[in-house]
């Protein structure tokens, strides 16, 4: 006689879910704007809304629809959890706790800046509800995990590195937004009119055509400049790694891995001055060797730039590649090097077929890791080097300096989220497209 299969839901769950769902026809958030107090519930939110004489509004709200069904995927794992998939519901059930939570504080946050021409904003006890709500579940699903030992106390450690990662690289995606819409100050950016590519087309036809645009410019620098430091550093580093490490007393050892290191540890705002120093019209030492008749303006002149750009990078990061490569050639067995010794092997040999061969992995991971950020500039080194010359925009100008001015000299916030949009997107592709490369010439050096 078979057994009925008793119900093995997880039923506070499904009450928590129920009443976060529920929660959200509660006053989520009050006002007062003209005398009238005004009380508005998380549907309202959701939909949008605005008083009588339209001034005090608040568009769609894109968060509030996915925190909704969020809260309704909760109430659906306390349906469905049985015991062979309960810590699969449960992780699910963790992450979507997590992000309801982040959705309602940014939520809360943005409801008192749309509302500014309002008087006495307050969340009300809907809004409490479901950040509290969210809380007992984000508990509860990780106690299942802990009890069925998908996770452990040792995972628990990970926690505030998860979080600050949540709270400091994936919340702020929700600002993404800002690159489809023309920001209006006065309205906020939550009621700010959508206005679709307009701020991509702006930055890819600024000047008539791409060739000529901003985009072709920064991404042609931010490119170009990576490419040039990627080689360059992989291969300064490897050649004074492996100076480095026939380097045989430990005076000398220690006086120049500390002295090469130095530059790695200088600010770029004192490497500006320092540039300065050298280059400048008046006082510079370089222009001082020329003389008066053969000075150079180089703050003026672009056509050097590119090589001083390349130069300075090579400098300051030559001592922190060079060590992580001497690590490498230090953790190579010497036996290997003794057998080509006693084979009859030159120190070119030994370097040839043993060495390099070894730092394979090592030269693969270093190349991957800085292919990642291939999109992204230094923006000390463009930025405050050059100190913020226009007449050498042309040869300093990345995506990295374009955004800061975009954002600070011509506040333009939409155009300059719009350019970092662009920054994140084709950074991904090309990380994905070498880890796919390097993935079929060398599987087990691929990131993933």
């Amino acid at each position: 006689m078979k057994k009925k299969k008793s119900f093995t839901g997880l039923p506070d769950l499904i009450i928590a879910g129920g009443i976060m769902t529920a929660s959200f026809f509660f006053p989520y958030v009050g006002y007062r704007y003209k005398k009238v107090n005004y009380t508005r519930t998380g549907l309202d939110l959701m939909k949008g809304f605005a008083s009588e004489d339209g001034k005090v509004a608040m568009a769609g709200s894109v968060p509030m629809i996915i925190a909704i069904v969020l809260s309704v995927v909760i109430l659906l794992i306390g349906l469905l959890s049985i015991k062979k998939a309960k810590s699969l519901f449960a992780g699910i059930g963790t992450l979507a706790s997590i992000v309801v939570i982040a959705l309602n504080l940014y939520l809360a946050s943005g409801i008192s800046d749309t509302l500014k021409k309002a008087k006495k904003v307050h969340i009300m006890y809907g809004s409490v509800i479901l950040v509290v709500l969210g809380f007992y579940v984000l508990i509860r699903t990780l106690m299942v995990l802990y009890r069925n030992k998908t996770i452990s106390m040792l995972d628990f450690m990970a926690v505030p590195g998860m979080l600050y990662f949540v709270i400091n690289n994936y919340i702020p995606m929700v600002g993404i937004a800002i690159a489809f819409k023309k920001v209006d100050y006065s309205k906020g950016i939550l009621a700010s009119p959508w206005v679709g590519f307009d701020n991509f087309k702006m930055l890819f036809q600024s000047n008539g055509n791409f060739f000529t645009s901003n985009a072709w410019i920064i991404t042609r620098n931010t490119l170009l400049y990576n490419l040039v430091f990627i080689v360059l550093g992989v291969f300064t580093g490897v050649v004074v790694g492996i100076c480095l490490a026939g380097v045989t007393r430990k005076f000398l050892q220690k006086f120049f891995q500390t002295s090469i290191l130095l530059p790695q540890l200088i600010s770029y705002v004192i490497i500006a001055y320092i540039v300065y120093a050298f280059l400048s019209n008046e006082t510079g030492l370089v222009n001082h060797f020329l003389g008066e008749a053969n000075s150079i303006n180089f703050y003026a002149e672009k056509k050097y730039w590119p090589f001083i750009l390349v130069f300075i990078y090579i400098w300051k990061q030559i001592g922190y590649n060079g060590i992580i490569f001497l690590s490498s050639i230090v953790g190579i067995d010497k036996s290997i090097l003794e057998a080509c010794k006693v084979d009859g092997c030159t120190k070119w040999q030994q370097l040839r077929y043993v060495t390099l061969p070894l730092l394979k992995p090592t030269i693969i991971t270093l190349t991957m890791l800085q292919v990642g950020r291939i999109f992204y500039s230094d923006f000390g080194l463009f930025y405050q080097v050059p100190l913020n010359s226009g007449a050498l925009y042309d040869v300093t100008n990345t995506v990295d300096t374009y955004v800061y001015r975009m954002l600070m000299t011509m506040n333009n916030i939409s155009v300059s989220s719009a350019a970092s949009t662009y920054q994140a997107v084709v950074g991904f592709i090309l990380v994905f497209v070498v880890n796919m490369i390097v993935r079929r010439h060398d599987k087990e050096n691929a990131l993933f």
